[in-house]
């Protein structure tokens, strides 16, 4: 009897060591779609109720105040013609805001946000791990009060696949007139953010500030593909308000981590065989940039303050004394039309039409 006993202990032991069990476990979460519609589930609801691997696909246009994306939550319209009109935002509110790890938004028209029409990040600037391998695909993002997407206070490993994000103007809300222009970028990846942040095939076009902002970066951006197009203006059919006009304008100088302690960050930014068109500033902008820059392949076209702007030395207004800037790479670039390009600050090579 004992012999038998000590039989079964073993043949018990054996199981749970080759991830066997004697007793029945938890079953597995199964994942679930929760349909969102103007006269169905409220997008606010379906979040509420949303776990890691759950879909929400959102039919038709509905309309919601800010949202915040629960980590591994997939967000879409693919099979729904999905839209998402944030005008109950007011003037200063967001639209999807990820502060967490893991989730997804795809297929989707976002516009008329109070502030960024996609946020990712975390709660201020001095946030870590927090907006961490997110993606944004296949977006159409317009008509928002500030940047349409905005990644800061640590947002690090994010990928965005296929974004448009276009007429983003910040006119709402600033009682100074000469202000309004100036925060709403097509892309703003600034402020704190990580590194590992990658954009796939985006195009940003006639925001009213610049195509693609890295004011104050934590870490270096690539850009694969990539478009910048006329923007630096925005016209609201009553007027036109204009802003800085840069396409892809590369940061450097941090003067709010510690405002009494302004920095130059150094990021060596990745740009690859991306394109500036017709934009009312520089088309691939240093910005105080001290890190060591690479373009490789890229199409400078008719901007208005040069296809290529890389001097040397400056004296950034945040610092207020002069510094000696990383030197940038162009390779295999080119260069047609608009103003004079400033390239004391870069290595050019392979690029015969870029002078």
């Amino acid at each position: 009897m004992k012999k038998i006993q000590k039989l079964c202990l073993i043949a018990a032991l054996g199981a749970m060591v080759t991830g066997g069990s004697l007793f029945q476990g938890a079953p597995a979460y199964a994942a679930t779609t929760i349909n969102v519609s103007a006269t169905g589930t409220t997008l606010a609801n379906a979040v509420k109720s949303a776990k890691s691997g759950d879909t929400i696909n959102i039919v038709g246009t509905v309309t919601s105040g800010t949202i915040n994306v629960p980590s591994g939550v997939i967000i879409t319209g693919k099979s729904g013609a999905g839209k998402v009109n944030f005008s109950p935002t007011g003037i200063t509110g967001k639209g999807f805001v990820l502060n967490g790890t893991g989730s997804t938004i795809t297929d989707l028209e976002i516009y008329n946000a109070g502030d960024n029409g996609v946020f990712i990040g975390g709660a201020d600037i001095t946030s870590t791990g927090a907006g961490i391998k997110n993606a944004l695909t296949n977006l159409n993002i317009h008509n928002n009060n500030d940047a349409g997407v905005q990644l800061s206070n640590g947002a690090a490993d994010n990928t965005l696949t296929n974004v448009n994000s276009h007429d983003n103007c910040d006119q709402f809300g600033k009682t100074d007139p000469k202000k309004r222009g100036e925060n709403a970028d097509g892309f703003a990846v600034k402020l704190g953010s990580g590194a590992g942040n990658k954009l796939v095939l985006c195009t940003s076009q006639g925001n009213a500030d610049d195509g693609y902002d890295l004011y104050a970066a934590h870490g270096a951006v690539t850009f694969d593909r990539c478009k910048a197009i006329n923007n630096g203006s925005f016209n609201t059919g009553k007027e036109t308000i204009y802003g800085d006009g840069n396409g892809f304008k590369c940061g450097g100088i941090d003067n709010k981590t510690d405002p009494s302690n302004p920095v130059a960050v150094a990021e060596n930014h990745v740009l690859i065989s991306c394109t500036a068109t017709g934009n009312l500033g520089a088309g691939f902008d240093r910005n105080n940039q001290t890190g060591v820059v690479k373009m490789t392949g890229c199409i400078g076209t008719n901007n208005k303050l040069g296809n290529y702007n890389w001097p040397l030395t400056g004296t950034p207004s945040a610092i207020g004394h002069q510094i000696t800037f990383g030197k940038a790479i162009i390779d295999g670039c080119t260069s047609t039309g608009g103003g004079a390009n400033q390239l004391s600050g870069a290595t050019v090579t392979n690029s015969p039409t870029v002078k």
